[in-house]
């Protein structure tokens, strides 16, 4: 049944195009298999540890005069002993209340009376009027909550101090509400109320907070790194300002002891909490490294300066693209890093480039984080971007690897190893399938045959023959290669060598010098052996003689045999004709090197050698006749350098 001309097509195109597409293949698959593992949840840990690099990048911002921290410090509890008794927390309040601050966070539970001074404590926070006092929400870990003290909830605010923690317990987002506002979105809300007369405002549409222009991006469970999260309430990144200390500390003794001036605190948002080691009140960041770490209310502190600069100046918060966006991104660059390795073969230029666009796409990364706070997905496109090129160029380098040891096969031991490197670079002209495919090329081919094998053997031993033999058809073969042909076989101690092959020669200036090429090997092989047989006759044995004939014509050329044992070499009328003015040397005078050459050879030799016209002769096997020459010597000017394959030409 004859298949559809479109099916026909199709298969053509695709042995045509097998490397790319096979390429392709793996890019997909590569593609395809960083997305499911990303999606898996493979990725995480490392991408978080890149998000915490951009961050520690990118603390270059001056500190928050906004926003001012009362430290509980370890000397603090050595005056005072821990817990504050209320009295001191009223005298504390009082002292910053003075100062008429925009609000007062107590990062602190004060749900029960400790010691005395409880009347005095609500005094204080209700005469300050604008305190944010700590709370913690039950978990789903068992963990039981801390309610507000009944004395105080009337009288101030009240937030949320839980904090969502990571793998390690590092602290990279934060629940700004959930049933009730977090301690620091209660604390951002009372300042900007005060001084500003604006809010974090809800949209209950959109189920979303605005801050200023900007909607306050909303975790989801699959955000950016993170899979399957517990996103329960309104959770965001945490854009921390500086490292830790980096939003001014004012101990607590000092402001107790009345040493701070008013303008420190005035219409700023005061934070209490303890900065004491022995309190263990203290987490990793993104922005602490190796055993350094981050309290507690310096964590809400930096919330609160993210919160009330998003409103105020319009400061970005930390923002990722939709999953399907950066799946997008990640295959784009597995894309870009197959791409390479498939249409960029030279290994150098591919790593070169690989190696320019894996630093663009971290820079560029580094870059969006800076700009716009936006957090790519740096190491899934890396990965894909490496692996897709090493993948596809580990397929190619095997793929090359098999094909030349196809050409190896086939020429390694019949041409110059400048021509193997000449035909390696032109594969793709004439591979198919494993082998070279049949053509129709204009060659020059040259035979010769020893005249007198037998008497010479017979004066040597089996193994010197053998030797010997080698000696004289190394000879010859070493000359053929000096001069670009290629030794197509021997048979027996008969040489066939063909000039113009296996990178076909289409220009008759080609075409000329595999001609004269051919006649200059045959007129070294005959000096040669003449020198040899006055070594060989020193050694007792008889003298060699060898007849040469050389034919320039059409011929097939192409690999012979199985599968398994392939052979190049070419076939036609002008390869029959070569072998038989190699024999026909036996009946006519062949000169003194023994060299017959066709007409089609002499009318390519521009004069450059030293010929005589034997004749016209019916060579056995045709019916028409051949002109026939035979070579004396060199003409060439001894100036004129010799032609040689070159890469240039073919």
């Amino acid at each position: 049944m004859k298949l559809p001309s479109s099916l026909v097509n199709f298969g053509d195109f695709c042995k045509r195009n097998h490397q790319q597409l096979v390429a392709g293949l793996i890019t997909f698959s590569l593609s395809l298999g960083v997305v499911v593992l990303r999606d898996k949840g493979a990725f995480k840990q490392v991408e978080l540890w890149s998000y915490d690099t951009l961050m520690r990048s990118q603390l270059n911002e001056p500190s928050d005069r906004r926003v001012v921290i009362v430290e509980i410090a370890e000397a603090d509890i050595q005056r005072f002993r821990w817990p504050f008794s209320d009295r001191l927390f009223a005298k504390l309040i009082n002292q910053i209340s003075a100062a008429k601050p925009a609000a007062i966070g107590i990062d602190k539970y004060l749900d029960i009376p400790v010691m005395e001074g409880r009347d005095e404590l609500v005094a204080a926070v209700k005469n300050a009027g604008n305190v944010v006092n700590a709370k913690f929400l039950a978990t789903v870990e068992g963990r039981s909550g801390v309610e507000p003290a009944s004395d105080l909830e009337k009288i101030s605010r009240y937030g949320y101090v839980n904090l969502p923690l990571d793998k390690g317990a590092v602290v990279r987002r934060s629940s700004i509400v959930a049933d009730t506002g977090s301690f620091a979105f209660e604390v951002t809300q009372l300042y900007l109320q005060k001084l500003h007369n604006k809010q974090l405002v809800f949209n209950p549409e959109t189920i979303q907070f605005t801050a200023g222009k900007q909607i306050i991006p909303r975790m989801s469970a699959n955000y950016g790194a993170y899979r399957k999260e517990d996103d329960s309430g309104y959770q965001m990144m945490i854009r921390y300002r500086g490292k830790p200390r980096g939003i001014q500390h004012i101990r607590a003794s000092d402001v107790i002891d009345g040493k701070i001036s008013p303008e420190q605190f005035r219409d700023r948002a005061v934070l209490i909490g303890v900065t004491a080691e022995s309190l263990k009140d203290s987490f990793p960041t993104p922005v602490t490294v190796d055993e350094e770490v981050m309290y507690g209310v310096e964590i809400h502190a930096n919330i609160v300066s993210q919160l009330i600069s998003a409103t105020l100046d319009d400061r970005q918060f930390v923002q990722v693209w939709s999953n399907d966006l950066e799946n997008l991104w990640i295959v784009i660059w597995v894309i870009i890093g197959g791409g390479m390795a498939t249409f960029i073969p030279n290994a150098f230029k591919n790593v070169g480039l690989l190696t320019a666009l894996a630093i663009g796409l971290t820079a560029g990364s580094y870059f969006a984080f800076a700009q716009a706070a936006l957090w790519l997905p740096i190491f899934p496109s890396l990965l894909g971007l490496v692996a897709a090129n090493v993948l596809v160029m580990a397929y190619q380098l095997a793929i090359q690897q098999s094909e030349r040891k196809v050409l190896m096969g086939l020429f390694s031991r019949h041409v110059s190893k400048e021509l193997v490197d000449i035909i390696w670079s032109n594969r793709e002209k004439f591979m198919e399938e494993g082998r070279i495919t049949g053509q129709e090329v204009y060659v020059t081919v040259l035979f010769t045959d020893m005249r007198n094998f037998s008497t010479a053997a017979e004066a040597q031993a089996p193994g010197e023959t053998l030797n010997w033999l080698n000696n004289y058809l190394g000879t010859i073969a070493n000359e053929v290669l000096a001069h670009g042909g290629m030794v197509d076989k021997y048979i027996g101690d008969a040489v066939m060598a063909v000039f113009g092959v296996p990178i076909p020669h289409s220009n008759e200036t080609e075409r000329t010098r595999d001609a004269q090429s051919a006649v200059e090997a045959a007129l070294a092989i005959a000096h040669k052996l003449a020198e040899m047989n006055d070594v060989w006759v020193a050694q007792g044995l008889p003298p060699v003689t060898t007849g040469i004939g050389i034919n320039s014509g059409t011929v097939i050329a192409g690999s012979l045999g199985s599968a398994e044992r392939l052979e190049y070499s070419v076939l036609g009328d002008a390869v029959n004709i070569a072998a038989r003015l190699e024999s026909f040397n036996k009946e006519v005078d062949g000169g003194p090197h023994h060299i017959l050459i066709s007409e089609d050879t002499h009318q390519r030799l521009n004069n450059n050698f030293q010929t005589e016209f034997v004749g016209k002769y019916a060579l056995k096997g045709k019916t028409q006749e051949t002109g026939i020459y035979r070579v004396l010597d060199v003409q060439r000017n001894p100036s004129q350098p010799s032609p040689k394959v070159s890469s240039e030409t073919l």
